[in-house]
Parts: structure tokens; C-alpha cells; sequence
């Protein structure tokens, strides 16, 4: 495997996703800041890696693969770490990244872009994104009861992408402490071998 080099920003939960299967998978990887504000992910040499126009954006092994979820399932099979031990668990493992970017992800990263002062909504909007964000925070927590991992009896890309939302709930003012089972998962999450939080792993300029 080439060595990838990873197209971000360091602000951004989906980069950090991308950034910490590198990290966890012992993966070395160049980085490229891309100015969202610049308006540099709308420029032709962007768009040439990353039709969408958006970050993450991951070159690797004369390719360019671009929304989180795929980047963690394909690291997940050329390294052969956090892949699941089984069919089943592979699926599960999807399953959870899908229902994150459905029920997970919106509550909780555009609740936070508002309370950054990133974006902004209109208040009944804003109520119904945190009410989604609750409710999605409910799910995991009943799913944590009982088990370690999300997807079968060892961590997984779904714990890497799930992850990558829940670290940051409490800047969109959600009070994580009324979850034992989330704090008990990320704490687990948190010992692995390369872990390492967004301001240690995501630079705010280009670097080799």
C-alpha cells in the first residue's frame, strides 16, 4: 500500500474519522489542509480528487476516495485491522455506519456548527436536530448495555465511525454524563493503540 495522503480539515469530525484509522491502523499518512473557507474544495484541482467537493478525501494506491465510511471500509480490508472477525460482524459493522450518517451524525455535527457559531438554523429546526441528537444518543446507550464493542466482540470500523461523532457532543451541549454505557465505550475506545484525540492527529497546515 502507497503511503496515503489524507485532504481535510481539522475542525472536521468526518477528517477525523478518516485520520484516526490511519492512526489506529499504524497506517503513516501525509496531510493536505484544505480552506473550506477559501473556498479551495470548490477549485477544479480539488474536484478532480473529490467530485463532491467536500472533506475527507483520502489518495491512495493511485486513487481517491473520498466520504469517511468508504475510506474506513477500505482501510479496514487492506490492513486487515478493525475489519470484524466474521462475516456478520462486518455487516453489523455497516450497518451501524449507515445509521449513523441517518440518526447519529446530523443531530450531533450540526448542533454543533451552531453552537460554534458555524452555521446557523432557525430555532425550530435547531430544536428538532437537538431532539434527533437525544434520541440517537438513546440508542447507543441501550446498545452499549451489556457489551464492549458495537459490532461483535472486539472494536471495529463501526466504533471508529461512531466514534468519530460522539467526541463531539458536548461542543453541540450534550451532557454525555447521563450515559454510563457511552463513557464506559469511550474510554475503552480511548486505550487502543493509536488513539490519539483531533488536536493531536489533525494539523492546521499541510504536513509530510
Amino acid at each position: 500500500m502507497s503511503k496515503p495522503t489524507l485532504h481535510g480539515v481539522f475542525l472536521s469530525g468526518p477528517t477525523y474519522k478518516a485520520g484516526l484509522m490511519l492512526s489506529l491502523t499504524g497506517t503513516p499518512f501525509a496531510y493536505r489542509h484544505v480552506d473550506l473557507r477559501g473556498g479551495k474544495h470548490k477549485a477544479p484541482e480539488f474536484l478532480a480528487l473529490n467530485r463532491y467537493g467536500q472533506v475527507p478525501c483520502l489518495e491512495i494506491d493511485g486513487m481517491a476516495l473520498c466520504q469517511s465510511g468508504a475510506i474506513l471500509e477500505y482501510l479496514a480490508e487492506k490492513t486487515g485491522k478493525l475489519r470484524g472477525a466474521d462475516a456478520l460482524a462486518r455487516a453489523r459493522a455497516r450497518e451501524w455506519i449507515f445509521w449513523d450518517f441517518d440518526r447519529l451524525a446530523p443531530g450531533i455535527y450540526r448542533v454543533r456548527a451552531a453552537e460554534l457559531g458555524f452555521r446557523q438554523f432557525a430555532a425550530d429546526v435547531l430544536a428538532d436536530l437537538k431532539v434527533q441528537g437525544k434520541a440517537a444518543l438513546d440508542v447507543l446507550e441501550s446498545e452499549l448495555k451489556g457489551r464492549d464493542w458495537l459490532a461483535g466482540k472486539e472494536p471495529t470500523i463501526a466504533d471508529v465511525d461512531v466514534y468519530g461523532v460522539v467526541r463531539y457532543a458536548p461542543e453541540g451541549k450534550y451532557d454525555l454524563g447521563a450515559y454510563p454505557g457511552i463513557q464506559g465505550w469511550l474510554k475503552r475506545f480511548e486505550a487502543l493503540p493509536g488513539w490519539k484525540a483531533p488536536e493531536d492527529l489533525l494539523p492546521k497546515q499541510d504536513q509530510a
